[in-house]
């Protein structure tokens, strides 16, 4: 399989303030060195090598972060950066960043994937990345998803009912969505095994999500092109806000596949992902960013996390997270 109108869309907007006090509207979660010395914004592209040249890998980031994760990135070509002017939701950062793609080569292929999740087992990853670009290169009407087996019940994932099989072999026709459930019902779909946690990747043709857009409200795909063509930020804000940027798909009009999968993932979506995610790394669940500068005493189960030169002390603590900045 060829993979010259294959592009990935490292997708870079969010302030992460559910990693309050460490992750702000000034310095999001994606720009901080969470998992490791390097930002989560850093270590996401390197997954690609071997799947995509550097060329074929795009950002979009808010205007606000633009020029730091220009700094981070400079293996990006400039024109790589798909700079989005105001935030007026998902929906329409897509159709921007697609409408660009689209102008440059019509028959792309687009693969979507976060800027501030966690990935450790990389081969399998890029095992179910080339699985969604194989079947979308057959099913051009389709949009494919991965989705990530679940290990436990979480409240604060999406989840995604699938059943039977499509025309490939391990992709699952996609049934229904459901956002952050309560645990009672997460641990449900965990035991029932018809449900895959949303990883928030995404495989489509251009062409197709430009089209489904524009049945689904036309003012996305308009806003964005003639924000393109004028430069006005005026014409962008005329972008509908849409909470969710494929749940306003006609899945009759474009079937919505899943590609399986079952690498360690996670989303870091607050102080208890990022424990859990760490913990796996180091093997144990006392878990401290700064350990010349930490002590810990009959601790366990605890995040231990500081950016400052403050001595951090805890005793007896179980199920702890413990976040210390130079000023809070």
């Amino acid at each position: 399989m060829s993979s010259d109108h294959h592009y990935a869309v490292v997708v870079a907007g969010g302030s992460g303030t559910r990693l309050w006090p460490m992750s702000r509207t000034a310095l999001p979660k994606q720009m901080q060195g969470l998992m490791s010395e390097q930002t989560l914004l850093v270590e996401t592209s390197p997954r690609l090598e071997g799947v995509l040249e550097t060329d074929q890998v795009l950002v979009p980031p808010p205007e606000n972060y633009a020029a730091g994760m220009k700094r981070m990135l400079p293996q990006i070509p400039e024109e790589n950066f798909i700079v989005e002017p105001i935030a007026r939701g998902t929906a329409a950062a897509f159709a921007l960043f697609t409408s660009v793609i689209y102008d440059r080569d019509p028959a792309a292929l687009i693969l979507t994937l976060a800027s501030d999740h966690a990935i450790t087992e990389v081969d399998k990853f890029q095992k179910s990345v080339r699985k969604a670009f194989e079947h979308i290169e057959k099913h051009r009407d389709r949009l494919a998803f991965i989705g990530i087996t679940p290990t436990r019940p979480d409240t604060g994932l999406g989840y995604i009912k699938v059943r039977g099989q499509s025309e490939s072999p391990g992709v699952l026709s996609a049934e229904k969505f459901v956002e952050k459930p309560s645990l009672e019902v997460a641990t449900g779909y965990v035991e029932s095994g018809e449900y895959v946690w949303n990883s928030g990747y995404y495989c489509f043709a251009a062409a197709t999500l430009l089209e489904a857009y524009e049945e689904a409200d036309v003012r996305l795909v308009e806003s964005a092109r003639a924000y393109l063509a004028s430069g006005d930020v005026a014409d962008f804000e005329k972008a509908p806000e849409k909470v969710h940027e494929i749940e306003i798909i006609d899945a009759g009009r474009f079937p919505l596949v899943v590609v399986p999968a079952d690498f360690r993932w996670s989303d870091i979506g607050n102080w208890q992902a990022l424990h859990r995610a760490l913990a796996e790394v180091h093997g144990s669940d006392l878990v401290q960013s700064r350990p010349e500068q930490q002590i810990a005493v009959d601790s366990q189960n605890c995040l231990v996390y500081s950016s400052g030169d403050r001595v951090i002390v805890s005793a007896g603590l179980d199920n702890i997270a413990i976040v210390s900045t130079p000023d809070v």
